[in-house]
């Protein structure tokens, strides 16, 4: 699609730096601080395809992409922070239906997956508040933070890219940010001009679990009178899919109450749509758009199950699991009406509204004023058959206004402040957490120095943000937390080949609503979860180095080392007790002080003008600094192990395609009361071809191959990894027009 860039909406492909630094040695008792700068610019232009040329330096991995690191512009491939962007006929080949998925092959990043409708992204171990999901730079605002089955209210297919950092982002985004940030760039509000009419279609089909997904979208505007422009905006999707096939049985353990070739319960129905329009005038522009996504999802068989079950109810539900496996293999993938009084959906909707405006120089010593605004309405409901069992309601507002600074002293910074307003309530069987108000106000600074007399290529990068944090739940006495913030960090171009990059950070999150004050049963996780309201500010210390090789014009090598040290870890702790009333274990909200470490690598080789190599691995270890109580483990739960994997990638004009093996390590540091998960191998395969449609068209055909060892693979991140693991081998196909 066509692209037009004003001084205002900068292109940009990726933003944000990382930021990781650990305490140093307890003796240190002022901010040692941090490294973040390398943040997204809010203004993120849109991608829309690759031409043949760039496709071939992505294989290589040395595209000229440019990041606007707060407000400074880089370039991707001269950045050796942790930075990752899929755009353009990448993000459409890899988009999924979760977020999860979409990432899951990035460095440092995996899916914590619960069904085939939610799939949370894990950056370096951290997850749900540790990482906050953005929608173009703004909050998405919904519940999927409350619980493992809420999934995000976003969708990969309708973005343009997907931004990830990996590592504190705290100082522009908000204490939840403590972990990384996931960007989703939309179009919703056109960034910049548009004289014409543009537009892309796509469908696909995938086998493992007969999902079909279409989607649609069209950019376009007119010049006004005096200069002025109105672009508009419009896209929508529509995906639907079955029950999840699987190489085996779903549940081993529980040879009684089990699936054999698929997991029961877990067909999906997405339908979003989204409209916007931006008014474009002489050094100033100001865009709404309103969306609404609408999704209904099943929970595995195993996951929900109540305690009140007597042996007459047993026995007709073991009957009717009897006559589920009498039917014929594409009848399993139905939606059983024998299970319909025990099986859980989830029915999700959520309406969002935005404003982004911008003004250049509105006054001395400002370049430009960048406001977002946002407003959310959500809601989620938990049926258990045809009675509604749980309702989450949530009313979101979330706003930034920021001041990109006039040099001075060759100092270039960002000023901003950042506000939310967030009213939950969960009624229901599972109102495990008591309604409440959030609000919380932040204040920060971000600046960096080019330093040109140096004997390297050196910027300099420091940064500061307080935040305080309100909370009222119903019930109890009001609850206050202030977090701060501080970063230092450093970029050497050592030579014009090799980048370093050194970051320092201190930063703090406060406990959110669900830390403080959970009591209940919660089904879902088959956890009965308690809070604790004396849980003060989580605090880490992180460090992290990064190191950028270019050797000659076809090779690149990047390697990520991170240590980070968190004082007052907020984690859940398997007591190993069952509560006698609700049959449930018992999961208790607690701090203790942990350690973070890991290293991240990629080698992309270009081995000549058709073939590309890329080796990848992730390892990351997360450990309690002293077991919670004497001789338990102090491994913490849920943490991806290690991986190491290599990707053959061919480029014949216009016909692509890749290989990829990943082998994943057995996970035998399950934490405390937690079951070990075996390692597999996993294959996946594409091969594209596009095609010239004639005037400024094109169409790209792919069909990509999953798990094609058919692999019982068991996802060590997912609650469910005893009753629901990966999908079995699948072939993915689809076709996407753009004009």
């Amino acid at each position: 699609m066509n692209k037009f860039i004003s001084k205002n909406h900068k292109t940009i492909l990726s933003s944000g730096a990382e930021e990781a630094s650990p305490r140093l040695a307890g003796s240190l008792q002022s901010f040692v601080s941090s490294a973040v700068l390398l943040t997204f610019c809010s203004q993120v232009h849109a991608q829309d395809t690759v031409s043949h040329h760039d496709h071939e330096k992505h294989h290589a991995g040395l595209e000229e992409v440019i990041i606007e690191a707060s407000p400074l512009g880089k370039s991707l491939s001269g950045n050796a922070g942790a930075v990752s962007v899929i755009s353009g006929d990448a993000l459409r080949r890899q988009a999924a239906a979760t977020l999860g998925e979409t990432l899951s092959t990035q460095v440092g990043v995996a899916n914590a997956s619960f069904g085939a409708g939610v799939g949370q992204p894990i950056i370096r171990g951290q997850s749900a508040a540790r990482v906050k999901v953005m929608q173009d730079n703004l909050g998405v605002m919904d519940a999927s933070s409350t619980s493992a089955d809420h999934a995000n209210a976003t969708e990969a297919l309708l973005a343009d890219q997907v931004e990830v950092l990996r590592g504190p982002a705290s100082l522009r985004f908000g204490s939840g940010a403590i972990g990384g940030v996931v960007n989703v760039v939309d179009g919703r509000i056109p960034r910049g001009p548009v004289t014409e009419i543009t537009g892309a279609a796509e469908t696909r089909y995938s086998t493992a679990n007969n999902e079909s997904a279409s989607v649609m979208r069209f950019d376009g505007g007119q010049d006004l009178a005096s200069g002025n422009n109105l672009s508009w905006h419009v896209d929508g999707l529509y995906r639907s899919s079955d029950n999840v096939d699987i190489p085996g049985l779903a549940n081993p353990h529980d040879l009684e109450d089990t699936t054999d070739g698929y997991i029961d319960n877990t067909s999906t129905r997405t339908k979003a749509n989204n409209v916007g329009a931006t008014w474009f005038g002489e050094g100033a522009s100001l865009g709404l758009s309103v969306g609404r996504i609408e999704s209904r999802y099943g929970i595995p068989a195993g996951a929900h199950v109540h305690e009140e079950h007597d042996e007459n109810e047993e026995h007709e539900e073991h009957e009717e699991h009897e006559e589920h496996e009498e039917h014929e293999e594409h009848e399993e993938h139905e939606e059983h009406e024998e299970h319909e009084d025990e099986s859980v959906r989830i029915d999700m909707k959520q309406t969002r509204y935005d404003l982004k405006g911008s003004l250049d120089t509105p006054f001395d010593g400002v370049e430009q004023l960048n406001l977002r605004l946002g407003y959310n309405d959500y809601q989620h409901t938990e049926f258990e058959g045809t009675e509604t069992g749980t309702v989450f309601e949530s009313t979101s507002w979330e706003g930034r206004l920021e001041a990109e600074l006039s040099e001075w002293h060759g100092w270039h910074g960002l000023l901003g402040v950042q506000w939310a307003d967030t009213d939950f309530s969960a009624t229901g069987d599972e109102a495990f957490v008591p309604a409440s108000n959030t609000r919380s106000q932040g204040v920060f600074l971000i600046t960096e120095k080019h330093l040109e007399d140096s004997a390297f290529n050196t910027v300099l990068e420091w940064g500061l943000r307080a935040e305080q944090q309100s909370i009222d739940a119903a019930g109890f006495d009001g609850v206050d937390h202030q977090a701060y913030s501080l970063s230092l960090g450093a970029h050497w171009d050592v030579s014009e080949r090799q980048h370093l990059q050194l970051s320092l950070s201190h930063a703090e999150r406060a406990p959110t609503a669900e830390e403080l004050f959970s009591d209940g049963a919660h089904v879902a996780t088959g956890t009965l979860d308690k809070g604790d309201q004396a849980l003060s500010e989580e605090t880490s210390w992180n460090l992290d180095v990064g190191y950028l090789l270019q050797l000659g014009d076809a090779s690149e090598v990047k390697l990520n080392v991170f240590f980070n040290q968190f004082d007052d870890y907020i984690y859940k702790r398997d007591t190993g007790l069952e509560d006698p009333v609700e049959e449930l274990e018992i999961f208790q909200y607690t701090q203790a002080d942990a350690t973070f470490k890991g290293v991240e690598l990629e080698w992309l080789q270009k081995l000549n003008e058709q073939f590309s190599v890329r080796v990848f691995g992730d390892y990351v270890r997360a450990q309690l600094d002293q077991a919670s109580v004497a001789g338990e483990s102090r491994d913490l739960p849920r943490i991806t192990p290690m991986r190491v994997g290599v990707q053959f990638n061919a480029d014949f004009n216009e016909w692509q395609g890749w290989l990829r093996v990943t082998q994943v390590s057995e996970q035998d540091h399950a934490g405390a009361h937690g079951e070990n998960t075996e390692g597999y191998t996993r294959v996946d395969a594409e091969l594209s071809r596009s095609f010239d449609s004639g005037s400024d068209a094109s169409t790209l055909v792919f069909v990509k191959a999953t798990n094609l060892l058919d692999e019982d693979i068991r996802n060590a991140s997912s609650y469910l990894r005893e009753v629901a693991p990966e999908a079995a081998r699948g072939l993915t196909a689809g076709v996407r027009y753009s004009f």
